[in-house]
């Protein structure tokens, strides 16, 4: 077995010729301000806390870019060094291990003015995110198939070495692009336990925040903006000696319902949007008019979704929410076509799969499909246990009513237009559904850290690599809102928790998959995993939009690729103004 191993590791070797770095070939003018639209404010500024993309997307401002070891391009799908200028494997060691080594950019300074080294990375890895009294959603994503997490070694202070004790298929992916903390600032709160407390949101007003990445964020008012300015000590430069970024500020204004957003941008007090479908043809027949850009590229990497917490505090309702049958009713209750129609006018594709469709591992055979039938969803319920009374209300076997509530976002018409099509149908079933859509943190909140809660319609970001939702699918993931562990959540009561046998065969599947280094095993793999996951539906998958943009023609250097939207380039932005 060990010949097998050495034999496909060696594929992974890959003689890189290491070009330059993203952006330095880019033109452009200094100055302008960059206004993107954001329906809530941030919860945290600390990566290993966030959650939510209200949160993440500020995080990334200072951490992501050019912030990280190495960068993958949004054109050619390629890594491209960033923090590390050229790097050697992964390869395998004698052991039977795998590590890289990285060969760190000298010169290169955090946005305070302190020097960035091997410390700063070997403290993050190992101080951070492999810190067993730090919990993280990155921790998940990293750990082995027999739960080894990687070690750095600082052999100088500009080379790193990452090992794991066994082949990991994807650690140049995922520690090439590990968000680092910066150790002069960071390293007392992780020796006091109380890292969970470090870059509060007040942080960001204090001027406490640094970072390697493009723009640091300065200030915020709740509910109005966050403002980021331009990192001072930023290493990129252009090949003619322009350092980056570009832009001067970046501004996230909070504009709490899509038609407000809308409307921003028809105003031109948002210089970015991304039109929902009922909204596509409008600006597409007015590009000249708004002086914009509008574009639609192929189906989103996101996922959308209706889940049920089958942790819930009621007896009665675990027992519904894990019934199988309950939930296939509820699959075959969701009028996808209508949803097209009404909510995206058309441009969007009905949504089976866990995996994104735009992924290569994405394989629709191996789904199974539940399209809008009331008569089938009846019949799945009697399967269940269910009849009705004399009344036409939904009963269990036990008598009792089915009754639940059913939240989403506020603010995001489309949730909340899905919503209302998933809560009429449901009562043509029988069941006294309620609709509530509420504040976005606090819903995330609720879900993850309360459980208080009994149906969520809630979304999913993706990309092309599935195994970036092991924190999700992972039966101890910090994600697995749907049935989280005990071991995670101290609200689930213990002696209530179960886990079916399907969701140890996923958790299986996402251990195991990450140790093989021939890709068409990969795949096998990866449908496995759609198959298990659409014959269970611990996720109802609603619809997948189209991936729909547009911006105002002052930005330049927009690239929309299928794997990047209008701003992965963002440290290359420029806006005339």
């Amino acid at each position: 077995m060990r010949k097998v191993l050495v034999s496909l590791l060696l594929t992974l070797v890959v003689f890189f010729v290491f070009a330059n770095y993203l952006g330095y070939d880019a033109t452009g003018k200094k100055g302008g301000t960059l206004i993107l639209p954001t329906l809530s404010g941030p919860r945290t500024c600390n990566d290993t806390v966030s959650k939510e993309t209200s949160s993440s997307d500020v995080i990334a401002m200072f951490m992501s870019w050019g912030g990280t070891l190495i960068e993958r391009s949004a054109i050619d799908g390629k890594f491209y060094p960033a923090l590390a200028e050229k790097w050697d494997g992964p390869r395998l060691t004698k052991d039977g291990g795998m590590e890289i080594i990285w060969y760190l950019r000298k010169g290169v300074k955090w946005s305070d003015g302190e020097p960035f080294d091997a410390d700063d990375v070997v403290f993050t890895l190992n101080e951070i995110y492999t810190n067993p009294d730090i919990p993280s959603s990155f921790k998940d994503v990293i750990r082995s198939t027999n739960g080894y997490l990687p070690k750095a070694t600082k052999i100088n202070d500009y080379t790193v070495r990452m090992y794991y004790p066994e082949p990991f298929r994807l650690a140049l992916r995922y520690l090439g692009g590990m968000y680092i903390f910066p150790k002069h600032k960071a390293e007392s709160w992780v020796k006091n336990k109380k890292f969970a407390e470090f870059w509060t949101v007040d942080a960001i007003n204090k001027k406490e925040i640094v970072g390697l990445g493009p723009f640091i964020p300065v200030e915020y008012v709740p509910d109005q903006y966050v403002r980021f300015v331009a990192n001072p000590n930023y290493w990129k430069k252009t090949k003619d000696g322009v350092q980056l970024p570009f832009l001067k500020e970046v501004v996230y204004k909070i504009i709490s319902s899509q038609d407000a957003q809308k409307l921003a941008f028809e105003k031109g007090e948002i210089d970015i949007y991304s039109p929902r479908g009922t909204e596509f043809n409008y600006f597409k027949e007015n590009e000249k008019k708004f002086n914009i850009t509008v574009l639609a590229y192929g189906p989103a990497y996101g996922t959308q979704f209706i889940t049920f917490n089958w942790n819930n505090k009621d007896a009665a309702k675990r027992e519904w929410f894990r019934n199988v049958h309950f939930r296939k009713a509820v699959a075959y209750a969701m009028d996808k076509k209508k949803m097209i129609d009404t909510l995206f006018n058309g441009l969007a594709v009905e949504q089976w799969s866990p995996v994104s469709m735009a992924s290569p591992y994405y394989n629709e055979k191996v789904t199974v499909k539940y399209p809008y039938d009331l008569n089938k969803a009846r019949a799945e319920l009697k399967l269940g246990g269910f009849s009705w009374d004399k009344n036409g209300r939904l009963i269990d076997s036990k008598g009792r009513p089915v009754k639940f509530v059913i939240e989403t976002n506020a603010g995001n018409t489309v949730r909340e237009g899905m919503g209302n099509i998933i809560t009429a149908a449901l009562k043509q079933l029988g069941m006294d559904v309620t609709f509530v859509p509420g504040d976005f943190n606090t819903l995330v909140n609720r879900m993850l850290n309360v459980g208080d809660w009994d149906a969520i319609i809630i979304g999913l970001t993706g990309s092309d690599e599935p195994q970036g939702g092991r924190n999700v699918w992972a039966v101890e993931g910090s994600l697995h809102f749907w049935n989280l562990s005990p071991k995670v959540a101290d609200w689930v009561e213990p002696n209530a928790y179960s886990v079916p046998d399907f969701e140890k065969e996923i958790d299986k599947i996402f251990a195991e998959n990450v140790r093989i280094l021939d890709d068409n095993v990969v795949k096998d793999y990866w449908s496995k995993f759609q198959k298990i996951a659409s014959e269970n539906l611990p996720l109802i998958y609603t619809v997948n939009s189209l991936r729909l943009f547009a911006w105002r023609n002052t930005v330049k250097n927009v690239k929309i690729t299928l794997l990047g939207g209008t701003t992965w380039n963002l440290d290359w932005l420029w806006k005339e103004e």
